[in-house]
């Protein structure tokens, strides 16, 4: 009887696995010091962050102030374009389970190895996590404007607070250190955090726009390797006689920036602020996640009025000239959730396996 290559068989389902969910190829890429440390480091991890998030709206502002030039450069008004676009036909409970599928893999790969995962019990009782409170999955959030957070069921993490917004603070400068006081108390355990973006959106380019607010958004479905998520700012009335007289403080056509990596880091021991030993991994680029949504785009333009003053000039003609003008361009896309859900699990999957089996390689 002919011998079975398991090794040949496995490699080529994978590969057919990856051929019919059509993601990109997945270059990843990691750093690794202190993996001595680490091997002798106890069998025992604890799973501080497991982020999966996804885009599914996106809203872009783009402003152009006015101003006066005289019989010169003439008069411009104010200019506005906003561009939005959306993915519907995303279904939460499917995103839910592949979140679940995901953290479960997780979990079962770590035991395979031969590791201990310390609960979040354990890990509420140190002085770190002292007065945090912790949340329990399954959960759905927005963690920013257009960006949903899925929680698997059965994990549990620990916050400091939440903003207004509903931003999930983790201590000064985002809970830098942490980690490394976190192992120290665990009895040397290694420290785990996960985060995935899979984003639809990319910003394009706004040059040569002249005298007018531009606005371009593209489509393109992926595993965001390093990505920054952009919030318009709302201006807001203030209540106040001083708010009444200068207006809001944030300036039109403001946005906010959040980066978004996707990366795992394992952490382990204490020295100093920082951890005896680390393994970071990252992507090398985007993956492209295939056959979900067509790359097309979205643009909102508008020009400034003007007004050069002349002999025959009207006052009316200069207000009209001088009105702020709007230009907003919006667009809804529908997507198949299922083939969304499996492309996002596909991506996100593979990208942890292939960390995994870097780090565990480097440790045997």
């Amino acid at each position: 009887m002919k011998k079975i290559n398991y090794s040949f068989l496995f490699a080529l389902l994978f590969s057919i696995s990856l051929i019919s969910q059509e993601i990109g190829d997945i270059k990843v890429k990691n750093k690794f010091y202190g993996a001595k440390t680490m091997k002798k480091a106890p069998k025992k991890i604890y799973i501080n962050s497991f982020n999966i998030n996804y885009e599914f709206y996106k809203e872009a502002v783009d402003f152009k102030v006015g101003g006066n030039g005289g019989r010169i450069g003439g008069n411009t008004s104010n200019a506005t374009a906003r561009a939005a676009i959306g993915l519907g036909g995303i279904e939460a409970n499917l995103m839910q389970e592949k979140t679940n599928l995901l953290y479960n893999n997780f979990i079962a790969r770590l035991k395979s190895e031969g590791y201990e995962i310390v609960s979040a019990d354990e890990a509420g009782k140190t002085d770190l996590y002292k007065n945090w409170k912790k949340e329990t999955g399954p959960d759905v959030k927005e963690s920013f404007s257009g960006i949903i957070n899925t929680m698997p069921e059965g994990y549990s993490y620990f916050y400091k607070r939440k903003t207004n917004k509903g931003e999930v603070k983790k201590g000064f400068l985002g809970g830098i250190g942490n980690q490394a006081k976190l192992s120290k108390a665990l009895g040397g355990a290694t420290i785990v955090d996960v985060n995935l973006y899979v984003m639809f959106t990319e910003n394009g380019s706004n040059m040569f726009k002249g005298r007018a607010a531009k606005v371009k958004l593209k489509t393109n479905l992926r595993l965001a390797s390093s990505y920054m998520i952009s919030v318009p700012v709302k201006t807001k009335k203030k209540k106040s006689i001083a708010g009444k007289i200068f207006g809001s403080v944030k300036i039109k056509g403001a946005t906010n920036h959040y980066p978004a990596n996707s990366n795992i880091s394992f952490m382990q021991g204490k020295v100093g602020l920082g951890s005896k030993a680390s393994f970071t991994g990252t992507l090398k680029d985007d993956v492209e996640i295939n056959g979900v949504l067509k790359k097309q785009k979205v643009v909102a333009y508008q020009k400034q009025g003007s007004f050069v003053p002349t002999s025959f000039s009207t006052f009316s003609t200069y207000l009209a000239a001088k009105a702020d003008r709007f230009s907003t361009t919006a667009k809804w896309i529908n997507v198949d959730g299922k083939k969304y859900a499996d492309g996002f699990y596909n991506a996100c999957n593979t990208f942890l396996t292939k960390q995994l089996d870097a780090f565990f390689s480097k440790i045997k």
